[in-house]
């Protein structure tokens, strides 16, 4: 009967310890627990933060921007400044100059002067003569080859482009003579404005002929 029990109590000893050893099992893996979990807590430390400036395309944009005048600057050309055929009616005088007379015609420098600032006038005039009431007398002139050809005549202030203007003399055509004008009506290369003057030089139109050349820099000498 005693040994009975004393096995019962070796048994019953032997179970308690058993129960308390897995109780140390059991602590010691909840404190391994959070040791698994720290790599997990430096994550968000690795990665870049959200508030780090990054580079806008606005912003390269801008740069472009400050680049685009010396493209406008480089735009220009050493022929920049050289005006081509516009000088117009407002800033232009005109006058017929006589330049005398050979045995079949009479020669008058049709000059076209520039009052305003710097221009081109480049071809032909147009040239017709008025009577006093302003009715225009015989037909336009036509063009001719008289002079130097046609090329670009640049004007200052106060310079003058030439033409070559020509009709028969009155022997030539028997006295088939036009009344002389009382002003001339030009019209300067690429106008639809119109000049006119009171410096006829006396022209009288013969044989219904009359011709103007290509302006030029000076009348033919």
């Amino acid at each position: 009967m005693t040994n009975a029990r004393t096995r019962t109590g070796l048994l019953a000893a032997a179970a308690l310890a058993g129960v308390l050893g897995l109780t140390g099992c059991g602590g010691d893996d909840d404190t391994a627990a959070p040791a698994a979990e720290s790599p997990a807590s430096t994550t968000p430390d690795s990665q870049p933060p959200a508030s780090d400036p990054q580079p806008s395309a606005s912003e390269s944009g801008g740069e472009d921007k400050d680049a685009a005048p010396a493209t406008e600057a480089d735009s220009g050309s050493a022929d920049a400044g050289l005006p081509r055929s516009d000088c117009t009616a407002p800033g232009l005088k005109v006058a017929l100059v006589a330049k005398g007379s050979d045995m079949n015609s009479a020669y008058y420098d049709l000059q076209v002067t520039n009052t305003g600032g710097r221009c081109a006038v480049r071809g032909y005039a147009g040239l017709s003569l008025l009577d006093g009431g302003g009715k225009q007398i015989g037909k336009p002139a036509t063009r001719s080859e008289d002079g130097h050809g046609v090329g670009n005549v640049v004007l200052d202030k106060g310079d003058s482009a030439h033409a070559v203007v020509k009709t028969p003399g009155e022997g030539v055509t028997g006295g088939d003579c036009a009344a002389k004008p009382a002003k001339i009506k030009v019209y300067a290369p690429g106008n639809t404005e119109a000049v006119t003057s009171t410096g006829t030089a006396g022209i009288r139109v013969c044989g219904g002929t009359l011709t103007v050349g290509p302006l030029s820099t000076a009348f033919p000498g």
